[in-house]
């Protein structure tokens, strides 16, 4: 009698389980499944966002040319100029497992005050890396008096509509992390880490006989770093501040963007249109190269390291002949260096009803009387 609705969960389980693994990636499972199990999906989805996977004889097989950028469709990393390369091919021990990786220590640095950054020494080598959403969600996060006001403003619609009290626990404001494997051995590297927004962790893996000279971490609300000599430099230029100072990071779309359909196949007018934004682009990019060779001395289209989708981009030569590879350096038990918000919290580590989800169910209570039930009547909020 009851074997229908049992199956039924059965299927509606799966479902939800194929669901988390193709939009949260391994991540998902990483506190529930062994870790012979985790090392399975990690090997599979690793340099993947979505989970959709490829096979190919060479890393650009696994490259895709898409509508939104190029994105890794399988393990491979980004090279300077954005050449793919196999990751098992740049680092030892890769893996995306970062969800639960609590560092040993968390050091607070600053933003500078002003636009001017300290240049490259003569004869450094310039590794230029960008990145965007990763989906690798550290336990960790930063925020501050208005990320709680819109949080809680979205509870109280949702406890309005449903009533249910169910916070939301800011996983948008979680650091994510994105890693890069330094290969070059030959010089000092000078590091310009770039993100497109957000909250970011550069987690670097060095090659036996690397350096790191400086690190540069322009773009996103937070940035820091993972994994790198407490004795390198780090100076931060996040995107409120760049756009203070009239610089604007901006790059050549792929051939295959969406943008570029439009010129191919839209009317007269939409082309006219396309073709006039087009030039403005092209001006967006001049002007970026010509800020970022001012200051680090290498173009910024020709150098970078990054996909639209990925997590993985070398600072260096394909290793083999030329030299040995990265090695994999975990964020758990690292040093991490990074700017913060107003609050900052590790998720386990804070005490119960102080956590992001502890403080937006507060401030609702508080504007609702101490009791959540008169935001039922319409309370205005």
């Amino acid at each position: 009698m009851i074997r229908g609705p049992i199956s039924l969960l059965i299927v509606g389980a799966i479902m939800l389980a194929g669901f988390a693994l193709v939009s949260l990636g391994p991540q998902a499972f990483e506190r529930y499944l062994p870790d012979r199990v985790m090392a399975l999906l990690d090997g599979g989805l690793a340099g993947t966002i979505d989970g959709s996977q490829r096979t190919g004889d060479t890393p650009a097989d696994l490259l895709d040319d898409g509508v939104d950028g190029l994105e890794a469709r399988g393990p491979v990393a980004a090279m300077a100029g954005n050449r793919p390369a196999f990751i098992a091919d740049v680092i030892d021990g890769y893996t995306t497992q970062v969800g639960s990786a609590i560092p040993a220590e968390i050091t607070t640095i600053r933003p500078i005050s002003g636009c001017r950054l300290t240049p490259p020494l003569e004869g450094t080598a310039i590794g230029h890396v960008t990145a965007e959403d990763t989906g690798l969600r550290l336990a960790f996060l930063t925020y501050n008096d208005s990320d709680l006001a819109a949080a809680v403003q979205t509870f109280v619609n949702a406890y309005r509509d449903t009533g249910l009290s169910r916070p939301g626990d800011g996983g948008d404001l979680s650091y994510e992390a994105y890693d890069v494997a330094v290969t070059e051995t030959r010089a000092p590297v000078y590091l310009v880490l770039e993100t497109a927004r957000g909250n970011r962790i550069w987690n670097i893996h060095l090659a036996p006989g690397a350096r790191v000279e400086r690190v540069i971490l322009l773009g996103g609300a937070h940035a820091g770093v993972a994994n790198l000599d407490p004795v390198v430099p780090v100076e931060v230029l996040p995107g409120d501040a760049l756009a203070a100072c009239g610089i604007e990071p901006f790059y050549p779309l792929n051939p295959g963007h969406r943008f570029f359909e439009v010129l191919k196949t839209g009317t007269s007018a939409d082309k006219a249109e396309a073709e006039a934004k087009l030039a403005v682009m092209q001006d967006r990019v001049a002007a970026y190269n010509t800020w970022f060779h001012d200051s680090f001395g290498v173009p910024a289209d020709e150098t970078r390291a990054g996909f639209a989708g990925g997590t993985l981009s070398v600072v260096g030569p394909l290793p083999g002949a030329v030299g040995p590879k990265a090695v994999y350096a975990p964020i758990q038990g690292a040093r991490i260096r990074a700017t913060q918000d107003s609050y900052f919290e590790i998720r386990g580590q804070v005490a119960a009803g102080e956590d992001f989800a502890g403080r937006v169910k507060a401030i609702a209570t508080s504007f609702a009387f101490g009791d959540l039930k008169t935001l039922r009547q319409g309370v205005s909020f």
